[in-house]
């Protein structure tokens, strides 16, 4: 397993086969939802029920003299379970000196031990990255891509005998910002409410109601409006998402982004492709390459120059936030 990456998911597969040649891994990556849940599989594989007191070291504060604490944990042999596992929680452990000693500390991890370093996002340029690469197995996690959250939407809620369409499927990975931590917890919401309403299938409606707004959604229909001449649908959606205390950045930069999907929407034009470019889901991908058939490339990159400039005259201090945005869309639907 040693000189290469591994994704969360091929790491977990191999853990499901034993995992007995695992002394040394390191996870990092954006997606820390999942990192926590390798590390509960990582314990579970190797720690017997009721041991994790006696098995079980973690080191959370940062400390200059890591490597020093990481030795004495590692050196302790298990008293009930199959390995001693030492978790090393804290992006500190690349500020520490790394050098020879260190090196040869982790090429010689004991087989009675499994050594967990969970930096948070990592750095592939440092030593010891290297290192771990070299004696271990590295595993990067980070965001998944919308196509892939709608798989594992569908199949969560799936295990729990309720349905949803990949159109639902995509719209809460989006009301989510693609957090697997939050879309855990707003399925399990979903699985609540549609065990009170003696239901089994999840409706837009369903999630209307209970789930963060789409803000895809929301921005699709504010640009519809875009050279319509017609801006009133466009600002009682903004309204509605203010009213639900969006915060005004955060909207302006989701139709900053978009408008740059349109743009490579309009040059890809096919569906297909665009998902595969894009990782978007299929839908999602239909409906960038629906609407930006609405334009031409020289109307869709003057639009993006206007958001472009709207976000200059927010960050020169030449108009607020909510009146900025307001500003753009009146502008961008009377183009």
């Amino acid at each position: 397993m040693a000189d290469k990456y591994l994704s969360g998911n091929d790491f977990l597969k191999h853990l499901d086969k034993g995992g007995d040649d695992l002394r040394l891994v390191m996870l990092f990556g954006t997606e820390d939802f999942y990192i926590d849940n390798c590390i509960k599989s990582i314990k579970k594989c190797y720690i017997a029920p009721g041991g994790e007191d006696t098995d079980l070291t973690v080191i959370k504060q940062d400390s200059k003299e890591i490597f020093r604490q990481i030795a004495d944990s590692i050196e302790m042999p298990p008293w009930f379970s199959r390995k001693r596992v030492v978790i090393v929680k804290t992006p500190s452990v690349f500020d520490a000196e790394f050098g020879d000693i260190e090196d040869k500390l982790l090429k010689n991890i004991p087989d009675s031990c499994v050594l967990v370093l969970a930096p948070g996002k990592g750095d592939k340029g440092r030593k010891l990255t290297k290192a771990v690469v070299k004696y271990g197995t590295a595993v990067e996690v980070n965001l998944f891509s919308e196509a892939e959250l709608v798989n594992i939407i569908h199949d969560n809620l799936k295990k729990k005998g309720i349905e949803i369409d990949k159109e639902c499927a995509s719209s809460l990975a989006f009301r989510c910002d693609s957090q697997l931590r939050q879309i855990s917890s707003e399925i399990e919401k979903i699985r609540l409410y549609l065990n009170g309403k003696g239901r089994n299938k999840v409706t837009f409606d369903d999630l209307e109601l209970i789930c963060p707004p789409d803000l895809n959604a929301s921005v699709f229909t504010i640009t519809d409006s875009f050279g319509s001449g017609k801006c009133d649908g466009a600002l009682k959606t903004l309204n509605s998402l203010l009213l639900r205390k969006e915060p005004v950045p955060k909207l302006r930069a989701t139709l900053f982004t978009h408008l740059k999907r349109l743009i490579i929407a309009k040059d890809v034009s096919n569906n297909k492709e665009l998902a595969a470019l894009m990782k978007f889901s299929p839908y999602y991908a239909g409906n960038l390459v629906r609407q930006s058939s609405r334009f031409d490339m020289d109307q869709l990159i003057n639009l993006y120059f206007a958001a472009l400039k709207s976000e200059s005259d927010v960050r020169h201090g030449i108009y607020e936030d909510r009146i900025a945005l307001e500003t753009l869309i009146v502008k961008c639907s009377m183009s």
